[in-house]
């Protein structure tokens, strides 16, 4: 049974497991706990549900850590599926992940969400109310389109990446002997170039395209107090995580989601405020005695760790964050 949260149309949303699931039947059977602690069995209707999540079995496991150090790079520059999909709901949610196929005929599909620190495995979605879709190429598919791998070969070793997340898909398939080492590097040589701007980083990533960059700048030209990342949420044309897990890829380093941990003010006061503010840095993790871990938007910057160096009498890590996201937990520091 798998353990699932089934979002519907109305808004409403339920905890339980799965008995069983089939895309092709029109109801399955969901079992719950009530409030009395009884096991109860509930009929859910496909066509009143908005989404489900598919959780991974560990799900409800605590990290030690808030900061996501997991096969970032795998997930998002080497994922094992064909497409990467960006999907808008009618409510205004958006989603991204994979998907070895989508047709916008069927009653609904599935993605694989790329963020590897997310609880759930799958998430099903009903075609019926998404408003849009956008498809990027990925690694797999780049291999098909050159001849590289057949599409039975993708879908072999996404089977296998499926069971074993850790795996890259350009390892597995030389592993098989589906494509050699030269062949994965020049597919991958793109992907590990390290001074490419954010814009073009998420466009080679597929996460956006030239048009929508095209956009955001022409809306940054007039707003140039916003942000390049900022701007690109605001339109929907990526999520917050998007972003970290792209830049922490493209810069081999750690990321942190700040709308999802709750940082201790004694963490906070690890750094003056007016630092934070100018710097728009926040602390988030002191491990151990000597070890600060500090969230910035471009952490590689060699002059922001030579401030903070300067400033802190630890040793430090910087992570990726959202720059949204620290601005506005700056801003709640402020006003508290």
């Amino acid at each position: 049974m798998n353990p699932v949260i089934v979002y519907f149309a109305d808004g409403k949303s339920k905890a339980g497991k799965a008995l069983f699931f089939n895309v092709n039947k029109q109801t399955f059977p969901l079992q719950v706990e009530t409030a009395g602690g009884e096991l109860e069995v509930l009929t859910i209707r496909l066509d009143e549900v908005k989404k489900i999540l598919f959780l991974k079995k560990d799900a409800d496991a605590l990290p030690e850590s808030p900061v996501h150090r997991e096969t970032i790079d795998q997930s998002t520059f080497a994922s094992s599926v064909a497409l990467k999909l960006a999907v808008e709901l009618q409510d205004g949610e958006l989603l991204t992940g994979s998907t070895v196929k989508y047709n916008p005929n069927d009653k609904g599909f599935f993605m694989m969400p790329l963020n590897p620190a997310d609880p759930s495995e799958r998430i099903y979605i009903n075609s019926r109310l998404v408003r849009n879709v956008e498809q990027r190429k990925l690694l797999g598919r780049i291999l098909v389109d050159e001849r590289k791998i057949s599409n039975g070969q993708l879908e072999k070793a996404g089977q296998v990446q499926a069971e074993n997340r850790a795996k890259r898909i350009g390892t597995i398939l030389v592993e098989k002997a589906m494509i050699s080492q030269v062949q994965l590097d020049e597919s991958l040589k793109k992907q590990r170039e390290r001074t490419v701007k954010l814009g073009e980083l998420l466009i080679e990533a597929g996460y956006i395209s030239q048009e929508q960059l095209d956009s955001a700048l022409r809306i940054q030209k007039e707003f140039r107090n916003k942000r390049l990342g900022q701007i690109l949420v605001d339109l929907k044309y990526v999520t917050p995580n998007d972003i970290c897990l792209a830049l922490a890829s493209q810069l081999g380093c750690a990321w942190v989601d700040l709308s999802q941990i709750k940082i201790s003010p004694e963490t906070l006061a690890l750094l003056p405020l007016d630092v934070e503010k100018r710097l728009e840095v926040v602390p988030v993790e002191k491990r151990g005695e000597d070890l600060l871990i500090i969230a910035a938007s471009q952490p590689k910057d060699p002059e922001l760790l030579k401030e903070l160096t300067r400033l802190t009498p630890w040793k430090l890590e910087l992570v990726v964050a959202y720059d949204g996201y620290i601005v506005s937990l700056i801003q709640k520091i402020i006003s508290n």
